[in-house]
């Protein structure tokens, strides 16, 4: 019979925590202008050497006009840093938007997002990477009173559902302006990019256009088109995606081993081989991640072998995998879904250190750690794409090194209902 252990996600700290400084919140009053084209003139075009877009090909784009006004999908009652940020977002890629007819802007936005290590391109390092193409986006934005530096200055967001308990859960989150290019891997660089200010559509009344996002592109003569995509696009075409979004710099460690397959057969053949798998998942009220739509509970976990080497669960790209889709109407409602882990010698005992973290992920976000952890001389970080980086449901990502998920202390055939405020999460060690 297995048995059922609740484990407090929180009882394992080991340090007193630190008060924080009361938070202080500034009004922005933004002047949005949507039907507003931010042109690149003669004299702009001598100091950037110009050069234009050679192929106005799209690859697997489906033309999807948006008819929703993004205005109205800028604003957000409830959560007024998120209206800010939005609108800060969506002037920066105004400010930017015609300078993707240059070629040499996109490729210097490319090389930036690879040499990041995180797809992104940080766009306060233009000042001394490419200061004409700061200039420019400086000059678009000055028209509404603003700078790539001012904004960065106030991109930050107070979380809306803090615990009282865990100071460093109403911190105020600090980002920074960059583009992110989340089909880095697979472009032609020499194709024109499509550029997103990363507005999200409302699917309210249309489930199929979930976590899509407001975007534009120029036709081979200069005509501007607004259209609507989706994370199936970003997964098929080879035109950039420039995503403007607020982002977070962080190092990303290097996995050099090969990376397991997790679907190893569930069997009992084999009574020395034994598996991990989660059965069960509650997104609490309150802890919905999500406007609309359905909300995304990712997984991202490593482990670290005795001998220092680290590997990557799930696959080669970091972020890990999907565990479930929760509606809003099952917020607070246990929801079943069998998904495995890993084989035997992967499991977490006393020689195979196994971290991991929860998450609501947005495929349309940059990366962002959810934690880092070191033993045996190496260290790992743990991340995923997702809005805010408070976005997390299992562990504050500053504990993660003390959370490694201690399975050599319980018998076969048990179960482990991990529980925070957020969320809780059942993973069982399978026979």
């Amino acid at each position: 019979m297995k048995s059922n252990q609740n484990i407090s996600l929180w009882k394992l700290r080991t340090q007193s925590l630190k008060s924080i400084p009361a938070i202080f919140f500034i009004a922005l009053v933004f002047t949005i202008s949507s039907c507003e084209k931010e042109e690149i003139t003669n004299e702009d075009l001598k100091e950037i050497n110009f050069k234009n877009v050679s192929n106005y090909t799209l690859d697997n784009i489906p033309i999807i006009k948006n008819n929703q006004d993004i205005n109205i999908l800028m604003q957000n009652q409830e959560d007024k840093d998120e209206e800010k940020l939005n609108k800060y977002l969506y002037e920066i890629a105004l400010a930017t938007r015609d300078l993707i007819k240059d070629d040499n802007f996109n490729k210097t936005i490319i090389q930036m997002a690879k040499e990041s290590g995180i797809e992104i391109a940080f766009l306060l390092d233009l000042e001394k990477i490419a200061p004409r193409y700061f200039d420019i986006i400086n000059k678009n934005l000055k028209r509404n009173g603003l700078s790539l530096q001012s904004i960065a200055n106030d991109m930050t967001h107070t979380p809306i559902s803090s615990n009282p308990e865990y100071p460093e859960t109403a911190e105020i989150e600090k980002y920074v302006p960059g583009i992110f290019i989340p089909n880095l891997d697979q472009i032609d660089s020499n194709k024109q990019p499509i550029i997103s200010a990363n507005t999200e559509t409302d699917c309210t009344n249309n489930e199929q256009i979930e976590d899509f996002i407001v975007s534009w592109y120029f036709t081979n003569s200069g005509e501007l088109k607004e259209i609507i995509l989706g994370e199936e696009t970003s997964l098929k075409t080879s035109n950039p995606l420039f995503l403007i979004d607020h982002a977070v710099k962080f190092k990303r460690q290097k996995i050099t081993n090969n990376v397991l397959e997790e679907n190893t057969p569930d069997t009992k053949q084999n009574k020395s081989v034994a598996h991990t798998k989660s059965l069960s998942y509650k997104i609490k009220t309150g802890y919905r991640y999500e406007n609309s739509g359905k909300s995304e509970y990712w997984i991202d976990a490593r482990r670290i072998r005795s001998d220092g080497a680290a590997w990557m669960f799930y696959s080669s790209v970091p972020g890990g995998k999907r565990l479930v889709k929760v509606p809003k109407n099952q917020i607070n409602t246990t929801v079943y879904s069998s998904k495995i882990h890993a084989p035997q010698f992967w499991l977490p005992y006393s020689y195979n250190k196994f971290y991991w973290n929860t998450y609501e992920r947005d495929w349309n976000r940059s990366s962002k750690s959810l934690g880092s952890a070191t033993n045996w001389g190496t260290t790992i970080t743990l991340e995923g794409r997702r809005r805010y980086s408070g976005d997390w449901y299992a562990w504050i990502p500053s504990t993660v090194n003390i959370h490694n998920t201690p399975f050599e202390w319980y018998g076969w055939e048990t179960c482990v209902n991990f529980t925070s405020w957020k969320a809780e999460y059942q993973v069982c060690k399978i026979e």
